[in-house]
């Protein structure tokens, strides 16, 4: 009988042994794999870094790497060199498309003080207003007036006072202190004497400079300014803290001086030490002004002096205060400074408060007023009351001047003379000296821009030839459709003459609305009742 194992195989049969064995064992009835056999393909794999702060909380994937290639930082200027960012101790490399995170310090909120604000213009101002508008017997738009105030901040008066409770709130408690002085507003007694010792100490006393004889002794340091390199003297000489005091006030206002003194070194060098002994042969003396025989006393002295005798009676505490707009943008209270700035751009924007105190000014001092071109036209003032002229009585000369500006409203005295005067010289001395005395009287309406016109219940006002008003410019500049309906008809052409030079208060008109008299009507009353105080 043949061995199994040596039996042949039929040549056509073909050998699956190279295959290995095949289980067709359904997965739920195998047994579980051993630890050792599942996690055998991870081995030689390092375990997972801990997770720093910061990091995204997407889980970690081991052995995932990206294809693509990392994206280099870009600069904003154009030049795509790639840069090295700079990096803090411990912050992870920021990835693509990533904001960069803002770890500074965040900036704290100030709230603007809760006061009422009105702007008002100077009294003093305002009367010189007034007496131009009297001997020059023109006519001003109120809105350029009060854009006038408004570019000059030495002649507005903001008037502040804490802001009047609604139903049941209780008023804003504001501690006022004011400097008569100059009219600087702080907001606590210290703030206010440390105001007037700095800037006014000046106005009493005279500071003057003497010789005198080198410091005695032995020293053995000399304190010297970390900032300046300027040498203070010893810290054991008497008037070293008044040094420092000066430094502070002279040098560095902004800096405190527990500051200043951390960075204050002092050199042992016996070099430097004779150095500042030589230097120190001047000091500053103070005498009173206006007393010939005042002594003489050092800078402490006399500051002990003004704080005593002087100073107090600089010092107010009104519940409300007016400073000029120069001196309220000037001020160091963050929230007194951005509620007055607040103020003066919402009346850039609307000049209600200006305009109604200056007419009510104007009204008390019997100025007269009328609208131009219609009843929505800008409002103007003049002295004159604008009256029509009876020609029948007149003379001649009088009558041919009202009859031109009749027929040629909006024309220039350049444009009348040329007419009347024919290039005469004492007849266009005449024409002048009768077209003033009309716009005296009010029979001819002499404007601020040079321009002429007819009393009427609506005088016309114009801009004299080759000016354009903000409104026409932007009409020219507008883009024209490609069809028009008619073209519009061309006005007569007038001749470029030169026009009269302006007062200074007639500026361009900003581009802003008229304020409505009629929608606001008690405060117009509240204005006329301020503006009357001012002018008197």
């Amino acid at each position: 009988m043949a061995d199994v194992n040596n039996e042949q195989k039929p040549e056509n049969e073909i050998d699956l042994s190279g295959l290995g064995s095949f289980d067709f064992t359904p997965a739920w009835a195998k047994g579980k794999p051993d630890d050792a056999s599942r996690y055998a393909r991870f081995e030689g794999h390092d375990e997972r870094p801990p997770r720093r702060d910061g990091d995204s909380a997407r889980p970690f994937r081991e052995g995932r790497v990206s294809s693509r290639p990392a994206r280099p930082a870009m600069r904003r200027d154009g030049d795509n060199t790639p840069r090295q960012e700079p990096r803090r101790d411990g912050e992870r490399p920021r990835r693509d498309g990533e904001r960069p995170r803002f770890n500074g310090p965040r900036r704290e909120f100030i709230a603007p003080l809760d006061a009422d604000v009105r702007i008002l213009p100077a009294p003093k101002d305002i009367g010189v207003i007034i007496n131009k508008i009297k001997s020059t017997h023109l006519a001003y738009p109120l809105k350029q007036l009060a854009y006038f105030f408004l570019d000059h901040p030495e002649a507005c008066v903001l008037r502040v006072s804490p802001r009047k409770p609604k139903g049941g709130e209780q008023p804003a408690d504001i501690n006022f202190r004011q400097c008569k002085a100059c009219g600087a507003v702080m907001f606590s007694d210290a703030d206010l004497a440390a105001h007037i010792l700095a800037t006014h100490l000046s106005d009493y006393y005279a500071a003057e400079e003497v010789a005198c004889d080198p410091p005695k002794g032995a020293f053995t340091c000399v304190a010297k300014c970390g900032l300046t390199g300027e040498l203070l003297g010893p810290p054991n000489l008497h008037g070293y803290d008044a040094r420092i005091r000066e430094m502070l006030r002279t040098r560095f206002p902004d800096m405190s001086e527990q500051a200043y003194r951390a960075r204050i070194e002092m050199v042992r060098d016996s070099d430097v030490i004779e150095q500042w002994r030589a230097s120190a042969v001047k000091k500053t003396i103070y005498k009173k002004k206006g007393e010939a025989d005042a002594p003489a006393m050092e800078r402490e002295a006399a500051e002990a002096e003004f704080m005593r005798m002087i100073a107090p009676s600089l010092m107010t505490a009104p519940k409300s205060v007016d400073v000029t707009a120069d001196v309220a943008l000037k001020s160091s209270s963050k929230p007194f400074l951005f509620a007055c700035r607040d103020a003066i751009q919402r009346e850039r924007r609307f000049p209600a408060s200006l305009f109604y105190a200056l007419r009510g000014a104007f009204h008390h001092r019997k100025l007269e007023f009328f609208r131009a071109n219609d009843t929505r036209g800008p409002e103007f003032v003049t002295a004159s009351k604008p009256t029509v002229l009876d020609t029948a009585h007149a003379i001649a000369e009088l009558t041919a001047i009202v009859q031109y500006v009749d027929a040629h409203q909006g024309t220039t005295a350049a444009q009348l003379l040329t007419a009347l005067a024919e290039d005469d010289a004492s007849k266009a001395a005449d024409v002048r000296a009768h077209l003033t005395w009309l716009a005296e009287k009010g029979y001819v309406i002499a404007y601020a821009n040079g321009t002429y016109s007819s009393p009427a219940e609506h005088p016309v006002y114009r801009q004299p030839s080759g000016q354009k008003t903000p409104k026409t410019e932007a009409a020219e500049n507008k883009p024209k459709p490609e069809t028009a309906a008619e073209p519009p008809k061309a006005e007569e052409p007038t001749p470029e003459v030169a026009a009269e030079p302006a007062p200074e208060v007639a500026a361009e008109p900003p581009k802003a609305e008229e304020p409505k008299i009629e929608e606001s009507k008690k405060e117009e009353v509240k204005q006329d009742e301020t503006a009357a105080e001012l002018a008197e």
